[in-house]
């Protein structure tokens, strides 16, 4: 349903926010989620098992606070990105954006002519309250919706100063598994030649000004991806020393995450 989008402004003001991944397809799993206080939630459609219309009620779950949506698509089928944006996703992560033209192409998914290529049902679908608020819908998607694009090889990180030069992408989150893979070394992030190329695409990232995110591994203790510089669980726009994960409500909410754990719900699930 249509609503601004925090976790884009909070980006945009160089604010650090903490995500969660929804990988099980469960509305009442993202509500505790999104109930603890994360900033956004991740639904995955690119490794989950999930469907569309669990999507939507996870959307749904999510809107009982101030959880920003976002879908990790399959690929970089415009159909299927049309789809979720219709039923009211906030924002797509696209997997594997390894040139500047690809960059290009799933930024023109995501937007209406004469910016870009999405299909136009606006006058009816869930993303625009069913058509109650089809004009504004359709004059603000463009600026409203996130994109963000993974880097997870060595050919992204190669095109990488082209690729974060393009319009409309708006962060860019780091896949250290598929990046050691892409030089035949799947999983030994300990690795020189893979910590190199994870520290190369971080660098670029944060000389670009634009936002750099990366992953945890696990609920309790949350340590970085080993050989990376990201933090966990967090998108970011400035690369500087923080003590904490949150910067709005840090008290209230690292005690809501801590009362999750201990119920036994993961954080990054």
């Amino acid at each position: 349903m249509m609503r601004p989008n925090r976790l884009k402004a909070r980006l945009r003001s160089g604010e650090r926010t903490f995500c969660s991944w929804s990988l099980l397809g469960n509305a009442m799993a993202a509500e505790i989620m999104a109930l603890a206080g994360v900033d956004a939630i991740v639904i995955d459609h690119e490794h989950g098992p999930a469907d569309l219309m669990s999507a939507i009620t996870i959307m749904q779950a999510a809107s009982a606070a101030e959880a920003t949506t976002i879908m990790r698509v399959p690929s970089h089928d415009s159909i299927y990105v049309k789809r979720a944006l219709d039923a009211g996703i906030e924002g797509i992560m696209f997997p594997s954006v390894n040139t500047a033209d690809q960059a290009r192409a799933v930024v023109a998914a995501c937007r209406y002519p004469p910016d870009g290529k999405r299909g136009a049902a606006y006058s009816y679908v869930r993303a625009s309250n069913y058509g109650l608020n089809a004009s504004d819908y359709v004059a603000h998607a463009a600026d409203n919706i996130l994109i963000l694009a993974q880097v997870e090889s060595h050919v992204a990180v190669e095109n990488l100063s082209e690729i974060v030069a393009v319009d409309g992408i708006d962060g860019f989150y780091i896949g250290p598994l598929d990046m050691s893979g892409s030089i035949g070394k799947l999983g030994e992030l300990q690795d020189p030649e893979v910590a190199g190329l994870l520290a190369g695409a971080e660098d670029a990232v944060l000389k670009s000004g634009k936002a750099l995110g990366g992953q945890c591994r696990r609920a309790r203790g949350c340590s970085s991806n080993a050989g990376t510089r990201v933090h966990p669980c967090r998108y970011r726009q400035r690369h500087r020393a923080h003590p904490r994960w949150f910067t709005r409500e840090p008290r209230e909410r690292a005690l809501n995450l801590k009362k999750m754990q201990a119920t036994g719900a993961d954080s990054c699930a």
